[in-house]
């Protein structure tokens, strides 16, 4: 009888290891990127569209689709959290005209940008500190 509890031990394994592979099902399928001071851009751009990613995927939370308006080319922009922009009473639309600044990471097959900064007209909205932690996280800067 002592022999057989291997060999279920051994039956259990072989049954959870293909779960352990299945993408989603423990933990993020990609890891979130981090932050870069040596990549940093400024993009005068136009949001073309708004997309929040759900609480659980990477980068979760607002994303703007904008047009860099000396380069045109289209630009994704991860912003913050949007529980962060609600209670910062922050919103973007399309149309807005931006100036951005942030730090331009590879991800999910291409680039996105981190925003440390967002100005609208007058207005200037700071997400990151210098290094690029994050101030929705509450740690320090």
């Amino acid at each position: 009888m002592g022999s057989r509890l291997p060999a279920v031990l051994f039956g259990i394994a072989a049954l959870l290891a293909p779960m352990a592979a299945i993408p989603g099902q423990t933990g993020r399928a990609e890891q979130e990127p981090r932050y870069d001071p040596g990549s940093v851009v400024n993009v005068s751009a136009t949001v073309t569209d708004t997309r929040e990613v759900p609480k659980g995927s990477p980068l979760s939370g607002l994303h703007l689709v904008v047009v860099d308006t000396d380069k045109e080319t289209t630009v994704e922009v991860y912003v913050a959290p949007v529980q962060y922009l609600k209670e910062l009473q922050i919103t973007y639309a399309r149309g807005n005209r931006l100036q951005i600044a942030g730090s331009k990471v590879k991800f999910g097959g291409g680039t996105i940008v981190l925003a440390r900064e967002v100005r609208r007209d007058l207005d200037t909205a700071y997400f990151r500190d210098e290094k690029g932690r994050p101030y929705w996280t509450g740690g320090p800067t």
